[in-house]
């Protein structure tokens, strides 16, 4: 299984809604993907149906010894996806691991023990937590999201820092998958000149697909679809399966 964190130290890049996204291209193309909500604000989990009430979430995996994946993870009504659900306690459940002597490898830990799946992708929190550093410990890589805005710039270069750190120490396997526009309005002047500045300081990093800014892709999110559902031949579909295609060749798939 391959698993990569979405990262990304400033929110309203559209973090989640990759998340989510990138899991259905996935999906789509025959893989079982699992998603694993790590962010207190739970929009992956507010996305994605699944079959049945949830029970146990990213918490119970996290602080129970004895729980594993197949006892968390649920079927979700997204064929193919299986979701690991958010909880509004993770700030406590935050605290608990960080007296742990190894809290920082509880993820790495359970994911190991996991099979059934081709993929994982795990959404994470802007800040850089102890959760957020679980899920960079238990990936072999990370994506990070951007939007076509200088706050996007300054969350590039943070986590940037924040990727540096781990790998350096915690999880020196750890790659950079690279980095993708998944908002953006090519309009403006502005979201140009972003995207034109990210291409000259980061060349190896981003990723040629662009996602535009799209109603579609947020009408999905609100009816709790995937895009390739609710408007399977628009652009926003399209280029979401173009960024798994290209992000499928940097993971090896």
């Amino acid at each position: 299984m391959i698993t990569f964190g979405t990262i990304q130290r400033k929110g309203g890049n559209g973090k989640s809604t990759a998340t989510v996204n990138l899991g259905a291209a996935f999906a789509e193309q025959g893989l079982k993907v699992l998603l694993i909500d790590t962010d207190d604000q739970k929009n992956t989990t507010s996305t994605i149906p699944t079959r049945r009430l949830v029970l146990k979430t990213v918490e119970s995996l996290l602080l129970e010894a004895d729980a594993g994946v197949a006892d968390v993870a649920e079927p979700t009504l997204w064929a193919g996806i299986d979701l690991i659900a958010g909880s509004l306690g993770l700030s406590s459940a935050a605290a608990a691991l960080d007296d742990l002597p190894d809290g920082h490898l509880q993820l790495q830990n359970k994911l190991q023990a996991a099979d059934g799946y081709d993929i994982c992708l795990i959404d994470t929190s802007p800040s850089l937590n102890i959760l957020t550093v679980n899920a960079m410990c238990a990936s072999h890589g990370i994506f990070i999201p951007l939007s076509s805005n200088y706050f996007s710039l300054e969350g590039l270069a943070q986590t940037l820092d924040a990727y540096r750190k781990v790998a350096s120490g915690l999880h020196r396997v750890l790659k950079l998958f690279g980095a993708a526009f998944v908002i953006h309005d090519g309009r403006t002047r502005l979201a140009n000149e972003v995207q034109e500045k990210v291409k000259e300081q980061y060349p190896d990093l981003l990723l040629d697909t662009v996602i535009s800014r799209n109603i579609k892709i947020e009408e999905a999110q609100v009816k709790k679809e995937s895009i390739f559902w609710y408007a399977p031949g628009d652009r926003g579909a399209l280029q979401y399966r173009a960024l798994a295609a290209e992000l499928a060749l940097r993971m090896g798939l």
